[in-house]
Parts: C-alpha cells; sequence; structure tokens
C-alpha cells in the first residue's frame, strides 16, 4: 500500500493511525477501522489542495480579475474536496467522485 508523494502513515499508540504531509505537518488522526483507500483519497485530495494553492499563489493575486476568480475558485473547490473525503474517511464510506462538488455533497447526506 503506497501513499502519494511522500505523504506517510504514522501508527500512535495501538489504535490510531495519523496521515501527515510530506513537510511532517499532521493532517488527520484516523481510527484502525478506517480503510487505507478512504486515507488515501484524504491524501490526495489535500495534494490537490496544496497544489490549487500553490498556483493561486503564483499567478492569481497578480492576474486579471477573471484569472484571480478562477484560481480562488479551484483553491476553494480542492479545499471542498479534501473536506469531503475527510468526512468520508471519518464515516468509513467510499466517496465516489461526482462532477461536481455539490453532487458529492448530496451523496455524502444521502448516506
Amino acid at each position: 500500500m503506497q501513499l502519494l508523494d511522500r505523504y506517510s502513515i504514522e501508527e500512535v499508540g495501538g489504535e490510531a493511525r495519523v496521515l501527515k504531509r510530506p513537510n511532517g505537518y499532521m493532517l488527520a488522526a484516523f481510527g484502525r477501522g478506517v480503510k487505507f483507500e478512504n486515507i488515501q483519497r484524504v491524501a490526495e485530495a489535500d495534494h490537490r489542495y496544496l497544489r490549487a494553492k500553490k498556483l493561486d499563489s503564483m499567478f492569481g493575486v497578480g492576474g486579471d480579475p477573471k484569472s484571480a476568480y478562477m484560481f480562488s475558485e479551484d483553491v476553494r473547490t480542492a479545499r471542498q474536496e479534501y473536506l469531503l473525503a475527510l468526512e468520508a474517511a471519518y464515516r468509513n464510506r467510499a466517496l465516489l467522485r461526482a462532477p461536481d462538488s455539490s453532487q458529492q455533497r448530496d451523496f455524502l447526506r444521502a448516506q
């Protein structure tokens, strides 16, 4: 089982696992019963969020208003996807990829 791009899982005590970013920042803690695939989705969503934030800081601030809005929306969407993946992992459910975040929220609410 491999995590994305230097993300790591550290065992804490006997019943918890901690997901860490490549820089060592603790991202989330999970109980023993959470599936690895769900933890992996959280890491992937966090990676997309960090990438969107980096692009926004590089191109969004100094760009024209339309570009700035586009990059800020990418950050917002990536953050929502991260939070949905985290919620699905905590609920120990599979998160289906949907075309937009509102459909993902509807899916989670229906569970």
